[in-house]
């Protein structure tokens, strides 16, 4: 097929290829930092930033100091600056908010001491500006829209209000979009960020981009949704997802614990027929699981 900017493309294109979410961080990460002037857009109206459309944007390095010597270095998702004084770090959270908020914060505050350059006076300093947006996936979050700023409980005061931790639920924006007819632009952007199909992302995405830039995040998204070793991490971590969430809730039932050989095997057989059913195909459930190709098919067949 012929890439075209039309919807009935893109309609052919979901019979065909299955969108890998923007929400899996691996293609998060793989569109927007390609493209950084869809970032920039998107950032000044999620957050918002006191920018203008033609300020400049500067990917910056992502791997924060060690702590000592065995730490391995982290890499936070996406770290950029906007007119060499607005930094944002951005981090896709596909676990409840409240798993991750301390690991966040150390990457916040490691950012912070980053900032203050060699010669810089005082009034250079104190009009950098450092934002975290995260962009919480997990379908049932609690934490739904909120911004985070170190506050004293006996004072009533902001101290930091330069440095800013900014929440948003992607589901509860979804909700907004589609249930509740609101179409501002920030809940448009985040409604972007859970699309389902080609289709969908190209309708929304035609609301707020010009035509250039609407041609340049569809093609990122198919050529990302064709990228092998993408699409191999991608459904490696739904099938690890399943066998997280599989153990835990058996570990709920029957109050055993974790790990017992028998409900290992079980809960692989109940994986693998999940996995087919979502079209997983079955080298890849090889891979992941230890079982044959014979195997697998035998369960196929058997459903």
């Amino acid at each position: 097929m012929t890439f075209k900017l039309e919807e009935e493309y893109f309609e052919q294109l979901d019979e065909k290829l299955t969108l890998v979410p923007l929400t899996y961080d691996k293609a998060f990460k793989r569109i927007f930092r390609t493209n950084l002037d869809i970032l920039k857009e998107f950032l000044k109206d999620v957050i918002p930033l006191d920018i203008d459309k033609d300020c400049n944007i500067r990917l910056m390095d992502g791997e924060l100091p060690k702590e000592n010597m065995k730490e391995k270095g982290k890499i936070i998702d996406i770290y950029v600056v906007l007119d060499g004084k607005i930094y944002v770090d951005i981090e896709m959270n596909r676990s409840k908010f409240e798993s991750v908020l301390e690991r966040n914060i150390k990457y916040k505050d490691k950012l912070s001491s980053m900032l203050p350059e060699s010669n810089e006076d005082f009034k250079a300093i104190t009009s950098k500006k450092l934002y975290q947006l995260n962009l919480n996936a997990y379908p049932f979050e609690k934490v739904l829209d909120d911004i985070i700023v170190l506050y004293g409980l006996k004072t009533h005061k902001i101290y930091s209000s330069d440095e800013c931790m900014v929440v948003k639920s992607l589901e509860r924006y979804r909700d907004l979009y589609y249930n509740k007819g609101n179409k501002e632009k920030d809940v448009i952007w985040l409604t972007i960020l859970t699309s389902r199909t080609f289709t969908e992302l190209y309708e929304l995405s035609n609301q707020i981009l010009s035509k250039d830039k609407v041609k340049k995040l569809m093609e990122a998204a198919v050529s990302m949704s064709k990228d092998g070793f993408i699409l191999h991490e991608w459904q490696k971590d739904k099938f690890d997802a399943l066998v997280k969430y599989n153990e835990i809730e058996d570990a709920k039932k029957e109050g055993k614990a974790l790990g017992k050989a028998e409900g290992i095997k079980e809960n692989t057989i109940e994986i693998v027929k999940k996995l087919l059913n979502e079209n997983v195909d079955i080298k890849t459930i090889s891979k992941v699981t230890g079982l044959t190709e014979e195997d697998i098919q035998k369960l196929n067949v058997g459903e």
